[in-house]
């Protein structure tokens, strides 16, 4: 962000280090913070200390992430945390729609038999006209939806309390998630991590799936029951999963996810694009005019009982 002094002259930016800063009196003068990726410790020792500071806003579309006694000290004692709520939305949308439409059209089949000198020909599916059930209709998850309705499918939602949002064809509570299922090709998970949603997706819930469905996590890892899901892609249960998101990360080695047939794994990368910055520095800019303005922040958590 480095227009920001000029953007606001009357305001003092003071930049930390990612990685190896020592505390400096000058961050424990800070009014608000904008935390990207920093040193934990570092991050911590700040709230802790910094008397004035009355908001954080993270580098991140979810809060589930963020923890430690003296963040939630100074939450309780009135200080605001909000998200980066318009910065991650869209690339995580094409990740989603990329990896679905590659799963279709067997595009993993297709770079192992490049790997092994193979002329292979499969027969792809076709995405216009399936159904996607996205779970989460939020921000990411609304964007997913448009997106599937622009390519022809259908957008079935399903959140907490079941009601209608834009952009999906009908959207259902999480009560009905047995009767959803059945109907999705795809099953894209973009809703945060709570007690309700830990391992919302296990052997119960694979085994109502179709066999052809491919589940898309670009949630949270423990959305998902690991053992559950290798059992479900090593039996043929259901056809595939995209897994962007994971318990452990990075994901250890000799973890058997790696090795799972149908699986495909990226980084937690779904939503790194080269416009992030951009979009980071505008998510920032907007509630940083409401602070000085003294107004209502935008992007603070809807569920803070729930902890999203």
């Amino acid at each position: 962000m480095p227009h920001l002094g000029e953007q606001y002259p009357g305001v003092r930016f003071v930049p930390v280090p990612m990685k190896g800063a020592e505390l400096r009196e000058e961050y424990l003068e800070a009014e608000a913070m904008f935390r990207s990726a920093m040193d934990e410790d570092l991050f911590d020792r700040i709230v802790d200390g910094a008397p004035k500071l009355s908001w954080v806003q993270i580098a991140a579309a979810g809060f589930d992430w963020m923890g430690g006694p003296a963040l939630e000290r100074r939450l309780g004692e009135g200080l605001q945390m909000t998200r980066s709520g318009n910065s991650f939305n869209a690339p995580i949308a094409e990740y989603a729609i990329g990896t679905m439409i590659s799963m279709a059209r067997q595009l993993p089949d297709y770079y192992r038999a490049q790997q092994e000198h193979r002329w292979a020909r499969y027969v792809g599916r076709d995405f216009a006209g399936s159904t996607v059930g996205i779970f989460g209709t939020g921000a990411i998850g609304q964007e997913v939806a448009w997106r599937t309705t622009a390519l022809r499918a259908t957008a079935l939602g399903v959140s907490r309390s079941g009601r209608p949002v834009d952009g999906f064809a009908e959207v259902h509570p999480s009560s009905s998630l047995a009767e959803v299922l059945p109907r999705c090709d795809f099953v894209v998970l973009a809703m945060p991590l709570t007690p309700e949603t830990r391992h919302m997706f296990g052997a119960e819930q694979f085994a109502g799936m179709k066999p052809t469905a491919v589940v898309v996590n670009v949630g949270r890892g423990a959305l998902i029951d690991d053992d559950a899901l290798i059992s479900a892609l090593t039996s043929g249960q259901i056809a595939g999963a995209v897994l962007d998101a994971f318990v452990d990360e990075p994901l250890p080695a000799d973890s058997p996810l790696w090795g799972t047939p149908n699986a495909v794994i990226t980084p937690h990368t779904s939503f790194r694009t080269d416009g992030n910055d951009v979009r980071l520095c505008t998510d920032f800019c907007v509630n940083l005019d409401h602070f000085l303005a003294g107004r209502p922040l935008v992007g603070t958590m809807k569920e803070p009982a729930l902890g999203y």
